[in-house]
């Protein structure tokens, strides 16, 4: 009996060995279009950070020189209905809870949600998100033996040299982000349009806001609908970000320069690259990291080959037959976005005034296009905050906000029509503010800005203040170079202490206050351990004139957070 069960694993391997093809398609498995990768010699690393007045992005640093052997990639990011084969032959447990769900302030926990089950995947031909590093390698492994090839993640390195196709432009297709939306999903107007309409989500004051061009996709788009770079890959900018094989490691300081996976043995955080439909300008360069076990909607992979033998040359005929299903996916949604109305222009002449009693009176223009069935207002909480509907259809031309924040916050408006609505008109801003002293100085509420972002704090984030409260913040913690000012009335003159509370990823140079144009005071900052973790610091004591003063906070280094501070 033992020797009949050996003979038959012995001719199901050799069946698997030689007649891979075959084995796939009396299966029904799909393989991945994949596309050959040349051999040959590039230069890794460079480019600007993501929001951030730096030269280069220290991430990406040192700029190296790296030679790939011949690989195949694949032709697009791995799908719902691809990854769906897998979970169905084999029992995968996929993970049942992701980040999948945007609010006001984006995404700001994990809910109940699949692959192909969740709140931004609505078609079989979208890339398979909300699945983790771990569910693409069980993928790889599973077609591997399936097949009979060496499937596999990229290595980073493998993924850069794909995704520049020999270019050496920050795009593929050129140097200005605003002409992206050609050969890439990005967040643009329709990625706007989509999270506001859907979810009350803005890109205003998020993250460096949106590019100003239009792809057609709110969120994940369908794979391959863009044009491919010069290599014949799809998507490898933008749609979702692509987990690599890689430990993820801070710079490219030592990393390989024979093209392979850079790999140790404990390796909490792996390499995701190409951005998502989520940001702007992310371009081949651009390094990302995340914990193995982070689940998210703007997450997946696409596979990659080793050519190591004549079974992985071998075309797949399941291939074809996917591609077949695929343009008529891709034939369906074009259609769909062909037929949409036109983004109307933006409503003008925007003005605020003081209503009567304690509101804020808004007017605006009428938009003269046809087809306008009415407008939005929106508010933010706070300057450079993110954008919240307050008002919506409105038939007239004016709204009086009778629930206006205390701080200094600002309005916009857009208009209506059958299918979507404009971006935000021109913004107003409500009147500056003057803080009381002695007393805490919530780090939103600045009258004037130059590069500061508002963020949130999520609940239970913070233990020691009120959940869901606003701080400065951004991609990398506060923007080196960024300022923020504060219009501060001070009782008497005398010493006053200064309290901080912060959340810092390193150490840091921290900040510099000014006074009036003058120095004030600096302060470094010392790791708190990770941006979630927050500590109240004793700085120093300050000596402070009577009267009303013009306090600037400016930022000397990234890699921290501010919630308040604190003059007493």
């Amino acid at each position: 009996m033992n020797n009949m069960h050996n003979k038959t694993r012995l001719a199901a391997t050799l069946f698997a060995v030689f007649c891979p093809s075959l084995l796939a398609a009396t299966t029904n498995i799909i393989e991945p279009p994949m596309v050959d990768v040349p051999a040959g010699e590039f230069r890794m690393g460079g480019g600007k950070p993501y929001m951030s007045n730096e030269a280069e992005d220290p991430e990406a640093l040192p700029i190296h020189s790296v030679r790939v052997p011949a690989f195949k990639m694949g032709k697009y990011e791995v799908t719902v209905k691809e990854f769906r084969q897998f979970v169905q032959a084999t029992g995968y447990k996929v993970p049942d809870q992701c980040r999948h769900e945007p609010g006001p302030r984006w995404f700001p926990g994990a809910t109940a949600g699949t692959y192909d089950r969740n709140a931004l995947t609505d078609n079989d031909f979208q890339p398979a998100v909300c699945i983790g590093w771990p569910a693409a390698m069980a993928y790889a492994k599973w077609l591997s033996a399936e097949t009979g090839k060496n499937y596999r993640l990229a290595s980073e390195a493998e993924w850069e040299y794909a995704a520049r196709a020999g270019s050496v432009s920050v795009y593929p297709l050129g140097e200005d982000v605003n002409k992206v939306c050609t050969n890439a999903n990005i967040s643009d107007r329709t990625a706007e349009f989509a999270a506001l309409s859907r979810f009350g989500a803005s890109y205003h004051g998020f993250m460096g806001g949106i590019a100003a061009c239009d792809d057609g996709a709110g969120f994940a788009s369908v794979v391959g609908l863009y044009q491919p770079n010069a290599w014949g890959l799809y998507d490898m900018i933008g749609n979702v970000a692509e987990w690599t094989q890689d430990c993820w490691n801070e710079t490219h300081q030592n990393a390989p320069g024979d093209g392979s996976a850079r790999l140790s043995v404990a390796c909490d955080k792996r390499v995701l690259r190409g951005g998502s439909w989520h940001w702007r300008n992310i371009s081949a360069s651009s390094r990302g990291g995340m914990p193995v076990d982070f689940i998210g909607s703007i997450e997946g992979f696409r596979l990659a080959l080793s050519p190591d033998s004549a079974v992985d040359a071998e075309p797949a005929p399941s291939s074809i037959a996917f591609e077949r299903e695929l343009k008529a996916a891709q034939d369906a949604e074009r259609s769909k976005r062909q037929q949409r109305l036109a983004f109307p222009a933006a409503p003008q002449g925007l003005t605020l005034s003081a209503a009567s009693g304690n509101g804020l009176h808004l007017s605006w223009k009428a938009n003269q296009e046809v087809g306008i069935t009415g407008y939005h207002v929106y508010r933010s909480e706070a300057l450079n905050g993110v954008m919240t509907r307050i008002a919506s259809d409105m038939k007239g031309l004016s709204f009086i906000d009778q629930t206006a924040p205390a701080r200094k916050h600002s309005y916009a408006v857009v208009a209506v029509n059958r299918d979507v609505f404009s971006g935000f008109s021109e913004q107003v801003h409500s009147p500056d503010t003057t803080l009381a002293l002695p007393g805490r100085i919530e780090a939103e509420d600045f009258n004037q800005t130059a590069g500061a972002t508002v963020g949130t704090i999520q609940p239970n984030e913070d233990t020691a203040e009120p959940a869901s409260g606003l701080n400065l913040t951004g991609p990398t913690g506060i923007t080196k170079g960024s300022w923020t000012e504060y219009r501060i009335k001070v009782p008497r003159v005398g010493s006053y202490r200064l309290q901080l509370r912060y959340a810092g990823q390193r150490d840091s140079q921290g900040l510099a206050l000014q006074l009036n144009g003058k120095p004030l005071a600096t302060q470094a900052l010392v790791s708190t351990g990770g941006y979630r973790n927050w500590k109240t610091l004793d700085s120093s004591v300050l000596q402070l004139p009577a009267g009303e003063h013009l306090l600037r906070m400016e930022a000397l280094d990234d890699g921290w957070k501010l919630n308040w501070l604190r003059l007493y």
